[in-house]
């Protein structure tokens, strides 16, 4: 899954930091998608106050749509990867975070470099 996050991430427009994430449940991929550098109002909601506007994070738009049955249960790998295509650290931030736990997604799998993957539970 960590490979197919990846090409989702190549997929990204922006320049520095092209993250992909597909979200899994039940060995089947319910949804891929990369960051975009536009608003996302939905991930407003979770953002602490002053650290300015949500922007379209890739975990944002995984579960965005989809119905929260979908959802439930779930788990998302989520990566980052540099101009040369290498892993680098995509441990969600806070709202990404509190966003996951809002839709019920279980766990999260994502890299911290290039060799070293890392798991939590929401």
């Amino acid at each position: 899954m960590l490979e197919l996050a990846k090409l989702t991430a190549e997929n990204s427009e922006h320049d520095t930091f092209k993250h992909g994430a597909v979200l899994v449940k039940g060995g089947s991929i319910i949804n891929t998608a990369c960051n975009k550098d536009q608003y996302n109002r939905f991930g407003n909601r979770f953002r602490e106050h002053g650290c300015g506007h949500a922007t379209h994070h890739a975990e944002l738009g995984a579960i965005l749509g989809l119905d929260k049955k979908l959802t439930n249960g779930a788990t998302i790998y989520v990566v980052r990867i540099n101009r040369e295509g290498s892993f680098r650290n995509s441990k969600p931030c806070p709202m990404c975070h509190e966003v996951l736990k809002f839709v019920g997604v279980k766990k999260a799998i994502y890299t911290t470099g290039e060799n070293t993957v890392e798991k939590m539970r929401l």
